[in-house]
């Protein structure tokens, strides 16, 4: 499996993050090893949605298995692959859109916003109800509570958020996401603040590197976290797809 990833910074914290989670007991995470060793299917598995990414190369028939789901799946696969998967999926395709890889070193970092503060289990009602109001596509978890998720607020009332998705301390890389700020406020640089802090929190864990994934159509997202100094790093196919 390492041979296939490779050096790829978000496939290979994708692995390992996901090998240390097996071992703790953890089952949202799953891998198809293609029979002729030359094609993964790394998976995880979150409250409403399954995310798939394929690395390197499967026959047809477990090319057609990853395709084949029984709930809402992104499927993430290089661009040459994205007619295949298209055809594999038929009309269970609900979006055909591209994922835009980001990377960016951690190093001496500003200073935590004291507007934020990290969330906790007790606030996931209230995460959950501020994705579902303002970006219903978020993937979220209960367990990503557990990981450094990053809230805003002013006069009481969460404005922003963002976080950790998932990190590997020995490849000393975090992947990042849930980025979302209310309507009324976007274009105000919260997201902006809200990403400060949680490169502070990186910083401060000795967290050399941090990665993410945007929709490359989201000009508005790709242009903050390239403000930020993210550098694009690759680009793949993400397609949304319901059940076969």
């Amino acid at each position: 499996m390492r041979t296939v990833v490779g050096s790829h910074p978000v496939f290979r914290l994708y692995l390992e993050s996901g090998l240390a989670a097996a071992a703790d007991g953890d089952r949202s995470r799953s891998v198809l090893i293609g029979g002729a060793g030359a094609g993964v299917v790394l998976a995880i598995e979150f409250d409403d949605v399954t995310v798939r990414t394929v690395i390197g190369r499967l026959d047809d028939d477990e090319l057609a298995g990853a395709c084949a789901v029984r709930r809402r799946t992104e499927l993430h696969v290089e661009p040459d692959l994205r007619a295949t998967v298209l055809r594999l999926c038929g009309g269970g395709v609900l979006a055909d859109q591209t994922i835009r890889y980001y990377r960016r070193p951690v190093g001496a970092e500003p200073p935590a916003d004291p507007r934020c503060r990290r969330l906790a289990a007790d606030d996931y009602a209230m995460a959950a109800a501020f994705f579902r109001a303002h970006h219903p596509a978020t993937i979220f978890s209960r367990w990503m509570l557990d990981e450094t998720l990053v809230g805003l607020f002013e006069a009481g009332e969460l404005v922003a958020c963002g976080g950790v998705v998932v990190r590997h301390a020995g490849l000393s890389t975090a992947n990042l996401g849930n980025f979302v700020t209310v309507p009324a406020r976007r274009g105000q640089g919260l997201a902006r603040v809200v990403m400060g802090t949680v490169l502070s929190s990186l910083a401060a864990d000795g967290i050399g590197l941090a990665v993410l994934g945007a929709t490359a159509g989201n000009v508005a997202a790709c242009r903050s976290y390239e403000a930020v100094g993210f550098a694009p790093l690759d680009e793949r196919a993400e397609l949304v797809v319901g059940p076969s």
